[in-house]
């Protein structure tokens, strides 16, 4: 999963159903028309998505995709929300396909379960109320449960250090350092690879077993974060943020953010701007 990818990616509420202390579920298998979230507020429940198949318990959110077998067993008494939902992008045109292949299937854990539980209680003051304002607000706290499990896995990702990352070496930690102190510049891989006495597809394999990213994957996280940062916090013009962010112009820099966040640079700084 990447955290850039997910972020603009926007859950649309259809409709949801809070159940509490259920035994069993009604049907072992299921299949829905939209998205699903079983999110789990007490208790625990045994599931299978084709492949993918786990326990969750409280702090836990299992998504099911659309027209796919949900089995579910009731492992103990469970209070929780089902809710029915689609995607969207940042500027509110429904998600293609090739975006909805980051959306997570199975298990996702929200760690902070104080604003987790803020937005369950939120939601449950709605219950059975689907007037409009209601259907606003509901889909406001489903953006900022999704939002929080974002900002988590952000921040899981940066906190990573060479020292920790798995089966790093000294060639990989050199690598990820020249990339950190040239990310804002042009910049070849090949290069760097040559300067520490290997092949830019070694330098690949080696990156990939250390860090679960590409370098170049890892070198346009830094790029886009900075972008994003400066089309938030200036008036920059987007040749100047792309020349900022080591980008041959704005057409590139356009091309980028569509490729990973689904969304134009002016989008993005028209939606997230306050």
């Amino acid at each position: 999963m990447n955290s850039a990818a997910l972020v603009s990616c926007i859950p649309s509420l259809i409709f949801w159903q809070y159940w509490e202390r259920k035994m069993k579920f009604l049907l072992y298998k299921d299949i829905y028309r939209h998205w699903v979230i079983f999110a789990v507020e007490e208790g625990s429940f045994y599931y299978e998505i084709n492949s993918v198949k786990g326990t969750a318990s409280p702090g836990d959110l299992v998504l099911c995709p659309p027209e796919t077998a949900f089995c579910r067993i009731v492992m103990s008494q469970l209070t929780f929300f089902v809710i029915r939902l689609h995607w969207k992008t940042a500027d509110g045109r429904e998600l293609e396909p090739d975006g909805l292949h980051n959306i997570p299937v199975g298990k996702i854990n929200i760690q902070d379960t104080g604003r987790l539980t803020a937005n369950f209680e939120a939601m449950k003051r709605l219950r059975e109320r689907f007037e409009p304002l209601d259907m606003i607000k509901g889909n406001h706290y489903l953006h900022d449960i999704w939002l929080l499990f974002c900002e988590e896995l952000s921040a899981d990702e940066q906190s990573a250090e060479p020292a920790q990352a798995k089966q790093s070496d000294e060639v990989t930690q050199k690598a990820r350092s020249l990339i950190q102190k040239h990310a804002l510049e042009t910049i070849s891989l090949k290069e760097i690879a040559s300067s520490l006495g290997i092949s830019a597809v070694q330098l690949t394999k080696k990156f990939k077993t250390a860090y679960d990213v590409t370098p170049i994957q890892y070198l346009t996280s830094i790029r886009l974060n900075k972008a994003k940062k400066l089309l938030l916090e200036t008036n920059m013009t987007l040749e100047k943020i792309s020349e900022c962010c080591g980008y041959q112009n704005g057409y590139y820099l356009n091309r980028i953010f569509m490729k990973h966040l689904n969304v134009t640079p002016t989008q993005f700084r028209k939606t997230h701007r306050v």
